[in-house]
């Protein structure tokens, strides 16, 4: 419940990828959806509104069963929290479908076969509807995951659910309400995945092969033309007893034999999913007694890799040349090991020898050199320093899908706990209500779901350059100092602590809410008084070993999320060292490429990001394939890091700047990190927000004390605190610090900012035709309007953010920009853009354009 079929295939990533050689997971979303929440913006879903009353169950029985009608038919079930008991509720479906007829749908034809269904897999299942099932009611073979940690669903109540399957096998960990995470826990699903599957497709034998189906005498109308075709085409190719076809018919399973020598050696297992080739891969797995063999099976099975079309286009054949080719090519190898002289036809090298004993990407998890990562770090900070991307080439790789509408940006605010973060989102979001607002408490783990809400942030504003900055009507606030507010999306989760990269603390689950944020502020207690695991000692225990050094701190934290990153890319290291073996020895270094920069797409960031992050860090593309085989665990740390970088700028809030310790931290972290760091006082702005709220004063967010008026009703406590505020935070740093470490956190990203007119004598604002626009907007107001665009934006991307938007209809004609010459005090000049004009800010400090677009139709 509360998530998606997007989330919760985020949340079993480890497990698709363990199983990807053998198994597709379809994701469903439950029917119902979930009202939004905390300033979210996409709508999670449910499988029932309430489970005990059942009456979503029709709502669900459709999507299950549309579901198996499209994706299916599916050997297993895997569910977790509400959705294991949509998993039972589809166990139900079965049964019942196994004792009757099949059901006619809506509209008419007949419903789906659930013929098939061998296997369930739940997590933090609920227990079945009612009560325990008194005895159980379900042959099929299951697997239970639940944890005593669990406060979600009790572990009494996961182990109800597993009393209702006959051949239940129960796995109890503590890692909480999550699917399963640990190391151990995935390669024991995996396990039982694989004993299901051999199950369901058993070993071939040299007996059985041939392209008949057993009892089949037509061929199954659920298989696609292209899969029809491809079968087809593999009978005419192959000799009747080098192909064999698995029973029942759908989905297509095959067998292909592979020859060494003039015997038979191997066979290649095939699964077609109902959406191959067009929409997905098709499963292949090596089956072969010849132990020489085995003992390269990786090699086999990359060869086949780099062989693989496209999707859209048959592969069998592809692969299976591609398999018989390499075999043939080490036939002196694979007799060389069959002879027992396996060491000498090893690799010159004897990296198979590092791989199976010593070598580095197989090390545990917690099997991390220290100095390694801090000579990495300091090596990336070096090549790719704070703030250098400049002109956006980073940022615009990063969300090469969001171009051609405004940039709805994210700022992630992480630290360890009791930092302040949910002080400073509050303070940053500013809620209503007391519903609204992030649990605030000096103990670790206040905030235990992301909390997410608009913030704001100070943008340019041109007012000031065109001299109308007492007449500018901005839609959010009002012009000051040449800056104006626009939202932003602040995201607050639950702190880290050391080793969550390990799992501790909420470990991944904190790391994993990080991915869809733009840029990050680390929030730093710059008092030193709370220990790493977040436990604030007071005044008194300033010092104390228990506290932490603010600078240390910084550290820290960069490290758990490097870690983080490490440790998912080296799992899967041996893969791309395969890759780029098999590229070396075939000269296809595209497959390297592709590999190695892929596994850095799950972090948001395009494979083009990865291939530049490569190159900054000074690694060659043209010899990648080289470079990688050679790596080290270092130059694993140096790209990781620099990808960090680049991927998330972090800009350091040094919070509660109002303690009396802080002013000394202050002023030496600033001296190491300079510009990178940020004082702020979150607790004082909340207060001078509520004190506000409450008409006790009047103030301008994000400016000095001289923007503070106290109204003469204010009460004398609220006047002394104000002059306490006014010493320890507005005097020595210039502001509380929460919206400038919001702007500079926007602004290390290179955004691009623009001012839609309708003329530029009266600089209207151009507005939405959207009725859902916010109201009091008025088409005179000067400069209204601001949009936020990804750095390197063309015009032709602005006009399309505006026509998102509904400002502005129909096609381009004609794009200006108004100017200001900074040379002559004379009137700003007009100056005509082409459509693949990119729009720069001119500076160092960010910038506003005024933009007049012309299109041949008029928003109405």
């Amino acid at each position: 419940r509360c998530q998606t079929a997007a989330t919760f295939e985020r949340k079993v990533e480890r497990l698709a990828a363990k199983a990807a050689s053998f198994a597709e997971l379809v994701f469903a979303d439950g029917p119902v959806e979930l009202p939004l929440e905390h300033g979210e913006r996409v709508n999670t879903r449910g499988w029932w509104h309430d489970r005990g009353l059942r009456n979503d169950d029709e709502a669900v029985s459709e999507v299950l069963r549309r579901a198996w009608s499209e994706h299916g038919p599916f050997d297993g079930l895997l569910g977790f929290s509400e959705g294991a008991s949509a998993a039972l509720f589809y166990c139900h479906l079965v049964a019942a479908h196994a004792n009757s007829t099949p059901a006619a749908s809506a509209d008419g034809s007949a419903g789906p076969d659930f013929s098939g269904l061998s296997f369930a897999v739940m997590a933090g299942a609920p227990a079945p509807a009612g009560s325990a099932l008194a005895s159980p009611v379900f042959e099929l073979p299951s697997l239970h995951f639940a944890s005593a940690a669990d406060t979600v669903v009790s572990l009494s109540d996961s182990k109800k659910c597993a009393l209702a399957f006959r051949a239940a096998e129960f796995c109890q960990h503590d890692g909480g309400h999550c699917p399963p995470q640990r190391a151990e826990d995935v390669r024991h699903l995996v396990n039982f995945l694989e004993a299901q599957r051999d199950k369901i497709l058993p070993a071939s034998s040299v007996s059985e092969f041939g392209m008949a189906v057993a009892g089949e005498e037509t061929e199954d109308p659920r298989i696609c033309p292209d899969q029809r075709d491809e079968l087809e085409a593999l009978g005419a190719m192959l000799a009747p007893e080098e192909l064999y076809r698995a029973a029942p018919a759908w989905p297509v399973r095959l067998a292909v034999r592979l020859r060494r020598g003039e015997g038979v050696s191997a066979a290649l297992r095939f699964t077609l999913p109902p959406a191959y080739p067009q929409a997905a891969p098709c499963f292949c797995e090596l089956e072969s007694d010849d132990l020489a063999l085995q003992a390269h099976e990786r090699e086999l099975l990359d060869a086949m890799e780099v062989a693989r079309e496209p999707l859209g286009f048959p592969r069998v054949m592809a692969m299976v040349q591609a398999a018989q080719q390499w075999i043939d090519e080490h036939e002196a190898d694979l007799a060389a090991r069959a002879a027992g002289r396996g060491d000498k036809a090893a690799p010159e090298d004897g990296e198979d020898g590092e791989e199976e004993a010593e070598a580095w990407w197989l090390r545990e998890e917690a099997e991390v050199e220290d100095a390694l990562v801090a000579e990495a770090e300091a090596k990336a900070a070096e090549l790719m320093p704070d703030g250098a991307d400049k002109r956006g080439q980073w940022a615009r790789q990063c969300g090469a899908g969001g171009y051609g509408k405004p940039w709805e940006f994210v700022v992630g605010l992480v630290g360890k706990p009791s930092a302040g973060k949910s002080t400073l989102f509050n303070a940053a979001t500013r809620p209503e209500s007391s519903d609204r607002e992030a649990t605030m408490a000096p103990h670790p783990f206040t905030t235990i779901d992301p909390n997410v809400g608009a913030g704001w942030f100070a943008a340019p504003c041109p007012s000031a350059q065109l001299g109308c900055q007492d007449s500018c009507q901005p839609e959010h606030g009002r012009a000051h100092g040449g800056r104006r507010r626009l939202p932003l999306l602040v995201k607050d989760v639950a702190g880290l602590v050391p080793g969550a990269y390990l799992g501790r603390g909420r470990g991944n689950a904190f790391l994993n809410d990080l991915c869809d944020a733009d840029s990050l502020v680390h929030v730093v207690d710059a008092s030193g008084r709370s220990d790493r695991e977040g436990v604030d000692h007071g005044s008194a225990g300033s010092g104390s070993p228990k506290t932490t050094d603010p600078l240390d701190e910084v550290g820290w934290v960069r490290r758990e999320i490097h870690l983080w990153m490490f440790c998912n890319v080296r799992a899967k290291w041996g893969s791309v060292r395969k890759k780029a073996k098999m590229a070396n020895a075939h000269g296809s270094r595209e497959a390297v490429a592709d590999r190695l920069f892929g596994l850095f797409t799950g972090y948001r960031a395009s494979r083009q990001l990865a291939q530049a992050v490569f190159e900054a860090a000074g690694f060659s593309l043209q010899h990648s394939a080289e470079e990688v085989v050679a790596w080290g665990e270092y130059e694993l740390h140096l790209f990781v890091a620099c990808f960090l970088r680049a991927r998330f700028p972090i800009v350091v809030a040094l919070n509660k700047a109002d303690t009396p310790e802080a002013a000394g931290h202050v002023a030496r972290v600033k001296s190491v990190l300079g510009d990178s760091c940020i004082p702020v006082s979150a607790r004082s702005e909340w207060w001078l927000y509520e004190q506000q709220r409450k008409g006790h004063l009047s103030y301008v967010e994000g400016a000095g004390a001289e923007s503070v008026t106290l109204s003469p009703e204010a009460p004398e406590n609220v006047r002394e605190q104000w002059e306490q505020l006014r010493k320890k935070v507005l005097e020595p740093y210039g502001s509380t610090g929460v919206m400038e470490v919001l702007s500079v956190a926007v602004s290390r990203r290179g955004p691009i900012f623009m001012c839609p007119v309708s003329d530029f004598s009266t600089l209207e604002g151009l507005v939405t035709s959207c009725p859902s626009a916010p109201a009091g907007r008025s088409a005179s107001a000067k400069l209204a309007t601001m949009l936020m665009l990804r750095p390197m934006s063309t015009v032709e991307e602005a006009f399309g953010a505006l026509k998102h938007e509904q400002m502005l209809r129909g096609d381009l004609v004609r794009a200006e920009a108004l100017v200001s010459d900074t040379t002559d005090r004379g009137s700003p000049q007009v100056q005509v853009l082409r459509r693949d004009d990119v729009l720069r800010s001119h500076g160092v400090e960010p910038h506003a354009h005024v933009l007049r677009i012309l299109t041949n139709k008029k928003a109405k």
